[in-house]
């Protein structure tokens, strides 16, 4: 597996907007997302590799796109804009940011699912928006939480604090 696959957050992206954009398998093939219509997403830069960091994972990087299927509600799913999945450490990626750039302001709902020994913190929001002071904590669970914006846009923080996790998320809109 190349640097490029392995790479601490491990990125699989699937930002499907209606029946455009990458499914899971598409992102396999060419980890940079299709813009679409409705959604063009851009992630953080992918950091250097960590193997030590990914042997402390509770599953392989392989499985973890089979396994962000599983967890968090997928294309199927009334008003989805799309996901992402992978994996965060301390000594590389401890920090992850994910932003849907033309998504129209309203009222959305992310769905976490995280599995490790650390605890990722997950907010969003305004693109231009500071972090949440209270943002979501996950850790070892599935959780679902709102996201509201006022402007075209919508941004994803994922923060670790602690050992390396995984991570899928799923957004789609409610209002």
């Amino acid at each position: 597996m190349d640097g490029r696959r392995m790479a601490t957050v491990g990125l699989v992206l699937a930002a499907t907007v209606g029946v455009v954009g990458c499914t899971p398998a598409d992102a396999e093939r060419d980890p940079s997302p299709a813009p679409s219509a409705s959604a063009t997403v851009t992630t953080s830069p992918e950091p250097t590799p960590d193997p030590a960091a990914a042997k402390k994972l509770p599953i392989l990087v392989d499985e973890i796109p089979d396994w962000a299927e599983t967890v968090v509600p997928g294309s199927d799913t009334d008003g989805y804009v799309g996901s992402l999945s992978g994996w965060l450490s301390e000594p590389s990626s401890a920090h992850y940011r994910s932003q849907f750039s033309s998504l129209e302001p309203g009222t959305y709902q992310a769905q976490i699912a995280c599995r490790g020994d650390g605890t990722i913190a997950a907010s969003g929001g305004d693109l231009d928006a500071e972090p949440s002071p209270n943002p979501t904590q996950c850790t070892n669970a599935t959780i679902a939480f709102d996201i509201t914006t006022t402007s075209t846009g919508l941004k994803v923080d994922l923060d670790l604090q602690g050992d390396p996790s995984i991570f899928a998320v799923s957004v789609r809109r409610v209002a």
